[in-house]
């Protein structure tokens, strides 16, 4: 009897213990959150307030008053504001932009992601925030519904055209004209990271100077762009089964400018030089040879043969592109890699040389080599 009276005591205990724990742990959860939304508000503001003393000086002087326009950093440890959104249609009155997408910044803000433009420059800007903050409406969005970006130097205007769910980790065209992507978790209410995104696309529309920019824009140059075809651009971005590949080292010869390295180009340069090897691997592995002829019109479709209905592309080394660029233009790329082809009629090991060439800021595929290791 005592043995029985000794275990349902600690039977009793046992289940007190496990009760305390996890009552201690939701209560850890939910100052996590408290603590979390505590400061997308406090700091949120504080960034809100920097950016808007520094509009409404530029807008009070007007085009006699020199701005610096050049964006801020990366800064994890105290994020700067480099513009306001806003969105009427859904109840986004201001929301503060910061140029990063860690926890860092979207703690705090709608992160701008480094590799893309900055909203209102040729090209895909792409702007991501935590499903449960800034952006948790963004799917009553409608076409032609407005998205304002405003900086002290500019306020542009942007229309949204459409919407998409798609897999983290999806690689986006970029467009020729200033595009803007606004990207959160999906489902939209998920209190913890996902892997689907949500994705509200639009189209500038208008711009309207709000100072004199001391540097005349954001970027050097125009964005090199991929002359891929509507249908593979598509395909390869919302259907592609063989991305992410590894990225490894860029690597930049020739007579380079100062302004070019240190800009955001390089990474723009990169970004078009990968996409178009993913349009190459994308194009053989569906034998498509218009696709290939739109980004390759000078090279034999041939040259993609080992790739024709191949069911996977193993990387077995990373990507690694090398560019050449003469001052501020981009002369040529090289990317090199090696992989492994399944379920082609000559799946092997292959070494991959790619060569691209840049005229009008147009980059098109000019050598593509797969030799069987």
């Amino acid at each position: 009897m005592a043995s029985r009276i000794l275990k349902s005591i600690n039977l009793r205990v046992l289940l007190w213990f496990v009760a305390l724990m996890m009552i201690g742990a939701a209560a850890g959860i939910g100052f996590h959150i408290a603590y979390f939304y505590y400061r997308s508000n406090h700091v949120g503001s504080e960034l809100i307030n920097q950016e808007n003393l520094k509009i409404a000086q530029a807008q009070k002087y007007g085009p006699n008053q020199p701005i610096s326009c050049t964006p801020p950093p990366e800064n994890d440890n105290a994020p700067q504001p480099a513009g306001i959104i806003s969105i009427s249609s859904i109840g986004l009155r201001e929301a503060p932009v910061v140029n990063g997408t860690t926890d860092a910044e979207l703690n705090v803000a709608i992160g701008h992601l480094p590799s893309t433009v900055w909203p209102g420059q040729p090209g895909t800007s792409i702007l991501s925030a935590h499903d449960v903050t800034w952006f948790s409406h963004i799917p009553s969005l409608n076409a032609g519904d407005q998205i304002i970006y405003e900086t002290p130097c500019d306020t542009y205007f942007f229309n949204v055209t459409s919407h998409e769910i798609v897999s983290a980790g999806t690689q986006l065209p970029s467009t020729p004209y200033s595009s803007l992507v606004l990207d959160t978790c999906w489902p939209i209410n998920a209190l913890f990271l996902t892997n689907h995104r949500y994705l509200v696309f639009a189209k500038l529309a208008s711009a309207v100077p709000n100072g004199m920019p001391v540097t005349g824009a954001l970027r050097p140059k125009s964005v090199l762009q991929v002359p891929a075809s509507p249908s593979l651009s598509a395909a390869a971005a919302f259907k592609f089964p063989i991305l992410p590949f590894p990225l490894g080292i860029l690597t930049i010869t020739g007579n380079v400018s100062t302004s070019w390295s240190q800009s955001t180009a390089p990474t723009d340069a990169e970004v078009a030089a990968v996409t178009l090897f993913a349009d190459g691997i994308y194009s053989g592995v569906h034998s498509n040879q218009q696709w290939w002829s739109s980004i390759a019109p000078k090279v034999t479709f041939n040259s993609a043969s080992p790739l024709y209905g191949a069911s996977k592309v193993t990387y077995l080394d990373s990507v690694n592109p090398t560019i050449n660029v003469n001052g501020s233009t981009v002369v040529s790329f090289a990317i090199s890699t090696v992989v492994y082809v399944s379920g082609s009629s000559a799946s092997g090991k292959y070494s991959i040389e790619m060569t691209a060439t840049a005229h009008n800021d147009i980059l098109t595929i000019t050598g593509f080599d797969m030799v069987k290791i």
